[in-house]
């Protein structure tokens, strides 16, 4: 029988001990790790899609509202000049159209826009060729309209001051007349904004120095410097 005789070493002991300790502390370590790398995957996780809201009622007619009032603000300042001149070039066809209608019954053309509704007015004085017409007046060829202390017409849609009268100029090259004058109407005190968008609409030019009688029947001066009237011209016709 043998007997094996063990030594108890304190130094392996403590060897014993310290391996322990060591292994616990990885292990210990490892789960720290462990749950730190789950907590970074956790707050890096893709947020969740939130679930889209579709627009209320009160929002998308606030929109509507809104896209509204801002249409109104453009059409107001881009068609204001716009309308009027179409509105102006309107009234002075009409205008010549009647004068042209007038002057075949009466024999010429007359100096005074009234004689258009008034027939008492179609006197020798009130004929550019001095002759009474009064006789043959077949009016009216346009409904009375507001006139000046000039007699002119008043045409304050455009602007407070703005008229229409008839004129004549010794017929030239210049304004393409063939006989011996040429009649056109003229408004005045027209704004220069409105005289662009006339002759756009009424030569069909930008550049208001190009319309002339010579190459068609409207023609303007816009108001230079401090001066922001002018005036625009629509021929009648030319004649002895």
């Amino acid at each position: 029988m043998f007997i094996h005789n063990f030594h108890f070493s304190p130094q392996g002991a403590t060897t014993m001990k310290l391996s322990t300790q060591t292994q616990s502390k990885k292990s210990q370590d490892q789960n720290k790790e462990t749950e730190g790398t789950a907590a970074a995957d956790r707050s890096y996780r893709a947020p969740q899609k939130r679930k889209q809201r579709g627009f209320s009622l009160i929002e998308i007619m606030a929109g509507i509202a809104i896209m509204a009032i801002m249409s109104l603000i453009l059409m107001s300042s881009f068609s204001g000049d716009s309308s009027k001149a179409v509105r102006l070039l309107g009234d002075m066809t009409t205008l010549s159209d009647s004068l042209n209608r007038a002057k075949m019954d009466l024999g010429g053309v007359p100096s005074r826009l009234s004689v258009l509704w008034n027939r008492a007015d179609a006197t020798t004085g009130n004929m550019f060729n001095g002759i009474a017409a009064t006789n043959s007046w077949s009016g009216p060829y346009i409904e009375r309209q507001p006139v000046d202390a000039s007699n002119n017409i008043t045409v304050s849609a455009v602007a407070d001051a703005s008229t229409i009268s008839i004129n004549r100029e010794a017929a030239s090259a210049a304004n393409g007349g063939n006989y011996t004058w040429v009649y056109f109407l003229r408004a005045s005190n027209v704004p220069n904004p409105i005289i662009t968008e006339f002759i756009k609409k009424c030569a069909n030019t930008d550049v208001v120095a190009n319309a002339t009688f010579a190459n068609g029947k409207c023609r303007a001066t816009p108001g230079t410097g401090a001066t922001e009237f002018g005036t625009v011209d629509v021929k009648i016709t030319d004649s002895r």
